[in-house]
């Protein structure tokens, strides 16, 4: 199976690998020097507590 493209921003890089069995998060800063964090989640769970967290998150920006 190919990699699945799930969400692509300007910072913010989602895709999925059903081969591998994860999804792949990858982070970039922008300026001068771009720098990149990967994010390799395999757990459901795992992935359900970040997009919880990423809900309480949003509240404070919409309070």
């Amino acid at each position: 199976m190919a990699i699945v493209p799930i969400y692509a921003g300007e910072q913010l890089l989602i895709s999925a690998d059903p081969a591998k069995g994860h999804v792949h998060i990858e982070l970039s800063s922008t300026g001068y020097r771009e720098r990149y964090v990967s994010l390799y989640v395999e757990r459901a769970e795992e992935l359900q507590e970040m997009i919880d967290a990423l809900v309480r998150a949003k509240r404070h920006l919409t309070d």
